[in-house]
């Protein structure tokens, strides 16, 4: 994840008075003293503990390890810590001083690997922190409780290569493969690598881009970033760090060693059919699913994440809560591994993955921690501290019971040293900006500074505009300037992104976030996840535009050697790699197509722009083409014919488009700046483009009519949000159409948050709706009052009629029927559409290939996006 905030001087002193604060000098005096365990009471849970643990470590320059619950915790503390970090030291991108440590949330016994996403990222961190020193590094409770390799062996899997040093390409190679890589050509993501000849392109995680290394021998030549799209190198680099893909390296050795293990330990013959199933890949060298679990028949893991944290101080955030996770998770394995095997399923036991109890309580006794309660020690009687050893109605999940495991990891201990902190929350003023100015002079009068952390530069603009109008001269601080100190009260507004607000009375410091002051912002704060719009747009600048050779990499990077071709001139052939070809001037790489009669054709790869894959209908096997002959021909001579078919019918249709005329927006205004701005992502390069093309077709006079391709996740819902927005700003509406009532309440969700802070009415008209509800709905949709409407098939009924129409968003058209598609084509005359689809039908598909309709491509998934995993 990337955070890149906005922060200055004023904020800076600002946070220092936190440093002064009597109750941080005493954790901060216990921690140097070397307290084994500390308690701190009082920080209200979220952004206030992030700031106080930021402050921690810049004070002491010790490690912070801090625990949460679950993952959704740990994503929430790493956006506060970042900011608050960069915030302190004067940062303006802290991406690689927190690192993370996530749970691996599948199930050990469900036969399926962890998310590859997890496995990198857990991989990453676990290298880093046995090669580097660190500042953060935030894991689960169960990331703590999980068995891993040991540093040494994590800090082999990965490698260093220096310029002018030697490092046998053979076995880097075999590392590669060995620790997740995956052998790809061209190197268009992270974890995969290449090599061709003496050169070999390599993309490792916690890289921003790939590089390209060139051996000469065993001598490393020369190390450069390039570029993915283009494949041209960028910058010199004098030595990279490669790092492991996954936290266990494993050879083809190794699972054949399993393979023999694994019959050795399971000879029961209930368990014969689950082990010939995994042993049948293992005893080829392959890798099976769910070998994670199972691998540590052969390769024991003895360390845990305690053995990389040596001197690192340990935060628990509410210890009686992870207490309670960890003893219902060390229940349902114990529950899920009897279950297993009385399922004939092979299983290893829960020790064998996990520290027992008494290991995990032993670990936790030998590092200095922090403990971080809502409520003080005392306040928890020892009888209601979880014991975990009656039955629990929430699991019940093994054929057998088994007895729960005691849950005392963090024992009451006498003379501990104890911290109050006191902070509270912050008022939610849903709106009332007058009772904010009037609190904010309040607290200046008592010498309070108020901090306004808001998510993208143009709401920080605003605030600051709205405040001045009660007569409160807020200060925008952001990078780079040079002001004044500032006196000690003022009001502060920043750039960043924050889950909550606080007040800390003793520094006399108030926070709020955008929640704080609108209620739909409010609704969704924490689901949020993003960088600043700084942040977003140099990073959005420093990307080059996808060229022709980009886009023709991506669509043949799946190809393999065997598969179908279509040569422009030529016809259908086998694709049979890449070969070099020695012809004196014109020497070079060629692409070997093989054709019908044992002909064959190559291609020089500077004219790869006459050959495309050939897609069809799922297990067609089309005809090979003589190299020569006239099939291909009269193949294309046909298909034009029934081109020329198709175009009479959508003649009449296009031709009363051009002539009917549209509505030519204008160029986009401050608040459609402002509105993209807010956008917590980082928009992809397929994403800006998309974005570029639409807002071109909605400033012509023609109406729009575009086809938008992407899968799903990949943002084409932003694309549509943009397009939406501009039609409101020129006073047009807009209308959301899905086929189903749960997509157009999603899409309602969405949209009703993103439009919050603007004057933007959106309303949903589907069954949702009662009978009532629909009427009033339709009646403001006629009178103008309803700016955006969504729904299903229902806005297309005779009864609904709009004001002013100016744009048409049309989900997944394919799924709508021919009486809906006739209304949409008539719609089509007058107004923009914008089609948007994960899988169009070939004819849609053909209207846009043959320029019929304009199409945009989002092929490019956004950072950190999880693959979609489908199980049967």
């Amino acid at each position: 994840m990337s955070s890149t905030i906005q922060t200055a001087s004023g904020l800076r002193n600002a946070l220092q008075r936190v440093t002064e604060n009597p109750e941080f000098k005493q954790l901060a005096a216990e921690i140097e003293r070397g307290a084994r365990v500390i308690s701190v009471s009082g920080l209200v849970a979220g952004s206030a503990r992030a700031l106080a643990i930021a402050a921690l470590q810049r004070q002491t320059g010790k490690l912070f390890a801090i625990v949460t619950q679950s993952n959704r915790d740990l994503e929430s503390l790493e956006r506060d810590l970042r900011f608050w970090y960069c915030a302190l030291a004067g940062k303006t991108d802290c991406d690689k001083e927190v690192l993370l440590l996530p749970a691996s949330e599948s199930d050990p016994y469900a036969g399926s690997s962890p998310h590859a996403e997890t496995l990198e990222q857990r991989a990453l961190t676990l290298w880093r922190l046995a090669r580097h020193s660190q500042d953060f590094v935030l894991l689960t409770a169960r990331a703590l409780a999980r068995k891993t390799m040991a540093p040494a062996e994590i800090a082999r899997a990965g490698a260093l290569l220096k310029r002018d040093e030697d490092y046998s390409p053979e076995e880097l190679v075999e590392k590669l493969l060995a620790s997740g890589y995956l052998r790809e050509d061209p190197v268009g993501a992270v974890g995969e690598f290449s090599i061709r000849g003496g050169i070999l392109d390599v993309w490792s995680p916690g890289l921003d881009s790939p590089v390209r290394i060139e051996f000469f021998g065993d001598t490393v030549e020369s190390i450069r970033e390039f570029d993915p799209e283009t494949q041209l190198s960028t910058t010199q680099l004098a030595q990279i760090e490669i790092a492991p893909m996954r936290e266990l390296a494993v050879t083809n050795r190794d699972f054949r060693n399993w393979a023999e293990a694994a019959r050795e330990s399971w000879t029961a013959a209930r368990f014969a059919r689950s082990l010939r199933d995994r042993t049948a890949f293992a005893d080829e060298g392959e890798a099976f699913a769910g070998w994670e679990w199972l691998m540590p028949l052969v390769r024991e893991r003895k360390s845990s994440v305690f053995d990389y944290l040596e001197d690192a101080v340990l935060v628990v955030d509410e210890p009686s809560g992870i207490e309670s996770y960890l003893g219902e998770a060390y229940q349902s394995l114990a529950d899920r591994f009897s279950e297993t095997e009385a399922a004939d399923d092979l299983a290893l036991a829960p020790e064998e993955l996990y520290l027992t109890t008494e290991e995990l309580r032993a670990r936790l006794d030998q590092r200095p921690r922090i403990e971080l309660r809502t409520l003080g020690r005392a306040a928890a009687e020892p009888d209601e501290r979880l014991a975990l050893e009656a039955e629990s109605p929430k699991v019940q999940l093994g054929r057998r019971r088994t007895k729960r495991h005691p849950m005392f990891l963090f024992p009451t201990v006498e003379q501990v040293p104890e911290v109050e902190w006191k902070t509270q929350s912050v008022m939610r003023y849903h709106g009332r900006i007058a009772d904010l100015a009037a609190d904010i002079a309040l607290g200046r009068e008592n010498g309070t500074t108020t901090v306004f952390v808001m998510p993208s530069l143009g709401v920080a603009e605003r605030i600051v505009d709205i405040l001045g109008e009660y007569q409160i001269n807020a200060r925008l601080r952001l990078v780079g300037e040079n002001g004044e100190a500032g006196a000690s009260a003022e009001t502060i507004v920043t750039v960043g992104r924050l889950n909550t607000g606080f007040e800390m009375p003793g520094p006399r410091l108030l926070v709020h976030v955008e929640g704080d002051l609108f209620d739909e912002a409010a609704e969704h704060a924490l689901e949020r996840r993003g960088v600043s719009a700084e942040g977003r747009r140099s990073k959005a600048e420093s990307r080059k535009r996808k060229s022709k050779t980009a886009a023709f990499l991506s669509d043949f990077r799946d190809l393999k050697v065997g598969d179908f071709v279509v040569h422009v001139d030529h016809g259908i052939a086998r694709f049979g790699g890449l070969q070099i070809l020695d012809l004196g001037p014109r020497s070079g790489e060629f692409m070997l197509l093989n054709y019908a009669e044992d002909a064959k054709l190559y291609v020089p790869v500077e004219r790869l722009d006459l050959v495309q894959r050939y897609s069809s209908a799922e297990g067609h096997q089309p005809t090979l083409d003589r190299l020569g002959g006239l099939g291909w021909q009269k193949t294309k001579a046909k298909a034009k014919r029934a081109m020329r078919d198709m175009a009479d019918e959508l003649l009449r249709l296009y031709a009363e488009r051009k002539l009917v005329g549209g509505y030519a927006f204008a160029a986009d205004t401050p608040w459609q700046r402002e509105f993209e701005d807010g956008f917590e992502y980082v928009l992809t390069p397929d994403q800006e483009t998309a974005i570029e093309d639409v807002k071109r077709d909605m400033e012509e006079p023609t109406p729009m009519d575009r086809l938008l391709c992407g899968d799903v996740g990949y943002g084409k819902t932003e694309v549509a949000m943009r397009a939406a927005f501009k039609s409101v700003m020129e006073g047009k509406q807009t209308a959301i159409l899905t086929p189903t009532t749960v997509l157009a309440y999603q899409h309602f969700d969405t949209l009703r948050t993103r439009f919050a802070p603007f004057p933007v009415k959106v309303e949903l008209l589907s069954r949702l709706r009662s009978a009532k509800e629909q009427k009033e709905i339709v009646k403001r949709v006629e009178s103008g009052e309803i700016d955006v409407i969504i729904g299903t098939h229902r806005i297309l009924s005779k009864d609904v009629r709009f004001k002013e129409l100016g744009l048409v968003v049309v989900d997944e058209e394919q799924r709508f029927g021919v009486a809906h598609k006739e209304k949409l084509k008539q719609l089509k005359k007058r107004v923009d559409v914008l089609t948007l689809s994960a899988t169009p039908i070939p004819r849609t598909l053909n209207m846009s290939l043959t320029g019929l309709r304009d199409m945009s491509l989002i092929e490019t998934p956004p950072r950190d996006r999880l693959a979609i995993q489908t199980q049967v």
